[in-house]
């Protein structure tokens, strides 16, 4: 995270690792998505039964839930004025007195 400070004010800017990991995570889950369609669409003319698409399912949902709470953490810390680089586990583990796994 690039952070620029000018007059009082804090911009925040993602460096291009950052926004390419991001556009791979957001495109990844919608891309397992497409294909779980197509698969369901050939299980399902073909008669294959749908407990591992069922189960994709599942799985794909509660993905989606951990990617929805990291992004409101993200933004809780972002906006209580962390960096990137002051969220490391070791740093994290520092400031709460944990060790790390």
């Amino acid at each position: 995270m690039i952070v620029r400070r000018q007059g009082g004010l804090t911009e925040y800017i993602p460096s291009p690792q950052e926004k390419r990991e991001g556009v791979l995570r957001d495109h990844a889950l919608d891309l397992l998505a497409n294909l779980d369609a197509r698969m369901r669409r050939i299980e399902e003319r073909h008669g294959i039964a749908p407990d591992a698409a069922e189960a994709f399912a599942g799985l794909m949902a509660r993905i989606r839930r951990e990617e929805v709470e990291a992004r409101r953490i993200n933004r809780e810390l972002m906006d209580a004025g962390y960096q990137h680089e002051d969220l490391s586990a070791a740093a994290l583990a520092a400031q709460t007195g944990r060790t790390q796994l």
